[in-house]
């Protein structure tokens, strides 16, 4: 009897081990004011201010999200492309569970842009590099595999991959940050301020989420 408990209490150890190495650390944004938006987009730019929280540097995989719904599909050696076709309620439900939320619109551009009021994560220029080489958001790439695309504060993909869900609704849609592979291949198109909208009862191939605490 004291065998099986012994096997069972290192069985915890390792399952506790892997799953910390495989769910990397939150990165701390710091609270205080920054500069959100920008008069090309309509909205002028202001001063905000924040609290601080954390952030994940990631978006949230297929590898990651099937451990909190095992029924969940995805395509066979997608393990770490960003998860798609969730709704805005099942990411929020999904962040929920591990103890998380979704980050707020402008948490998400806090995070992206620093305090400067940079027009990408890296900086004000763009690469020459295209930010996806395919015209399809059903094609996509793991995540943190460009790592130029860097907020200053070492969060990944805020430019160059899928759109990501926020907690913020506005007239019944949430509000939606960051680069899309589907709709444009140019990162002219992927800035910091840069957001959209989207029905919150709908999944996209080209929508995703990270969370939030």
């Amino acid at each position: 009897m004291k065998t099986i408990r012994f096997i069972i209490l290192l069985i915890c150890i390792w399952a506790t081990t892997v799953a910390s190495r495989q769910m990397p650390e939150m990165i701390k944004i710091p609270g205080g004011e920054f500069i959100m938006g920008d008069k090309a987009e309509g909205k002028p730019r202001q001063t905000q201010t924040i609290k601080p929280f954390y952030i994940d540097p990631f978006e949230t995989s297929n590898a990651e999200y099937t451990r909190i719904v095992p029924d969940y599909q995805y395509p066979k050696g997608a393990e770490q492309h960003p998860v798609s076709f969730v709704t805005w309620g099942e990411a929020q439900s999904y962040c929920n569970k591990i103890g998380k939320r979704l980050p707020t619109s402008a948490e998400w551009e806090k995070s992206a842009r620093g305090n400067d009021g940079r027009d990408y994560p890296w900086g004000n220029k763009t690469f020459r590099k295209k930010a996806h080489p395919y015209f399809s958001g059903l094609i996509k790439r793991k995540v943190g595999l460009n790592k130029k695309d860097r907020s200053p504060y070492g969060v990944r993909d805020m430019a160059g991959s899928v759109w990501e869900w926020t907690s913020d609704i506005v007239e019944g849609k949430a509000v939606t940050r960051g680069g899309l592979w589907n709709f444009h291949l140019e990162y002219e198109f992927s800035k910091t301020y840069e957001s959209s909208s989207a029905e919150i009862e709908k999944k996209f191939p080209f929508l995703g989420f990270r969370c939030a605490r």
